[in-house]
């Protein structure tokens, strides 16, 4: 019995569709098409290469800079330096990704002095100074200056 329901349900809905609403013969349906409608015209940008640059002569165009680090301390503290770039916080109270760290070293009788190549990006560092003797370290952020020619970081 349910396949003779099955049966009469689809021969019904395939009649159904070829009745369509015809309407009245008599009447004119409108079946203009609205004209195309063109985008308005957008000016191609003419094309640019590295040959159109117009370079100072005096813009060496390095992807680093030195930073001169220069430290004295008491010659009787023994000390290690820690140069990194990721952290936050402040007023001496810092968190250091110490796997950030862009030059690490002891100091030699409360002394370091050297010069490091830095990648141009990093325009804020934390100096860190570890004391052996067990002391709280010592913070202090450096941050690049745009006024000076020869970058330094100095802790006395």
């Amino acid at each position: 019995m349910t396949s003779i329901k099955r049966y009469l349900l689809l021969l019904t809905f395939s009649i159904l569709p070829a009745c369509g609403g015809g309407g009245d013969e008599g009447s004119t349906t409108d079946t203009s098409t609205p004209p195309p409608v063109t985008p308005p015209a957008t000016s191609t940008p003419k094309p640019t290469s590295l040959d159109d640059l117009i370079i100072d002569p005096h813009n060496v165009m390095q992807s680093v800079f030195q930073l001169a680090i220069d430290i004295s301390i008491d010659s009787s503290k023994r000390a290690y330096f820690s140069l990194c770039d990721e952290f936050n916080g402040s007023n001496n109270t810092y968190s250091v990704n110490f796997d950030s760290c862009q030059f690490r070293g002891p100091l030699d009788k409360g002394l370091l002095t050297t010069k490091i190549k830095v990648a141009n990006h990093q325009n804020k560092l934390i100096a860190v100074l570890w004391f052996y003797d067990g002391k709280e370290p010592q913070y202090q952020v450096w941050q690049y200056d745009t006024g000076l020619e020869q970058q330094v970081l100095m802790i006395n």
